[in-house]
């Protein structure tokens, strides 16, 4: 980078490809603010961000920010955003370069990430790959059925990581990083895996099979069951919750990597389908924005 923040624009000495993606954060349609600290709003907007360029691979390098404020924000609020970002920069290795400031409605946090381009795609898999997942699913999910209910802190250690996977969810480079070298196809799991695994299937013209005895398997090791008096399907909200930002792969077996968990299977035909051990069913559509 030859010139940061600071200037009327950021200015980077570029080599080779470069992964472009942005991702909005709205109140009162991604979080509310009672839900959540703004350092905490500043750190998951980058957090998700970023994770679309993991999903292909590539490596986070840097960031540009848009805050749209409500009228009475103070100086304090925005450090308070700002440091949320700033500690997910951090943790990402990816430096915020630039941004804008504007008065709304609503706050709300647009995130540019710029960062090495990887070699994957949605379009990669084929018939006879396996399908990896890294990283944990259906938590984040939990987590905002816990805040929707008036619970703010857990009073279990599955409560305590549930809220923690909404409020702060993690990009996973490393993770990335290592596909790259081996999956054919790749996606993070924003909208659930049901609807990221039909992204998978439609771009590649290929059937994802997701085993639910393998992904129940897969479940983070905190989960005992639904939290008492919260009748929630742990495999049910992995398949349509979503924003737990996991990696779902296609790959074949001998190139699985050691910490990715085998949940399904690619098959020719179209569509995502579910298989519970004696049948296949179609899936649901995942999350929809529109």
């Amino acid at each position: 980078m030859e010139v940061g923040i600071g200037d009327d624009a950021a200015v980077i000495a570029a080599r080779g490809r470069l992964a472009w993606t942005i991702d909005t954060c709205v109140e009162g349609v991604h979080f509310e603010r009672a839900w959540l600290t703004l350092e905490q709003v500043g750190f998951r907007s980058l957090q998700a961000a970023a994770s679309d360029v993991c999903a292909m691979g590539g490596r986070p390098l840097f960031a540009l920010s848009s805050l749209i404020v409500p009228p009475a924000a103070t100086a304090r609020e925005l450090a308070q955003i700002a440091k949320g970002q700033r500690r997910a920069a951090d943790a990402l290795g990816c430096a915020v370069i630039g941004g804008n400031l504007a008065c709304g409605d609503a706050l709300s946090v647009t995130t540019t990430v710029l960062g090495e381009a990887g070699t994957l795609m949605r379009s990669g898999a084929r018939v006879g790959d396996e399908l990896w997942l890294l990283g944990d699913v259906g938590l984040s999910a939990l987590g905002l059925r816990l805040l929707r209910r008036g619970k703010r802190r857990g009073t279990t250690e599955l409560e305590r990581v549930a809220l923690a996977a909404f409020r702060e969810p993690r990009a996973r480079v490393a993770d990335g990083l290592a596909l790259a070298r081996v999956a054919r196809a790749a996606i993070d799991v924003s909208d659930g895996l049901a609807g990221d695994a039909a992204h998978i299937a439609e771009a590649s013209g290929v059937r994802c099979v997701l085993e639910l005895a393998a992904l129940r398997r897969s479940l983070h090791p905190t989960w005992r069951g639904p939290p008492q008096g919260l009748a929630f399907d742990p495999v049910e909200l992995a398949l349509y919750g979503g924003e737990d930002y996991a990696l779902l792969a296609t790959g074949t077996a001998r190139n699985r990597p050691r910490r990715a968990q085998r949940i399904g299977r690619v098959l020719a035909g179209r569509g995502v389908w579910l298989d519970d051990g004696e049948k296949l069913s179609a899936a649901r559509g995942g999350f929809e924005h529109f």
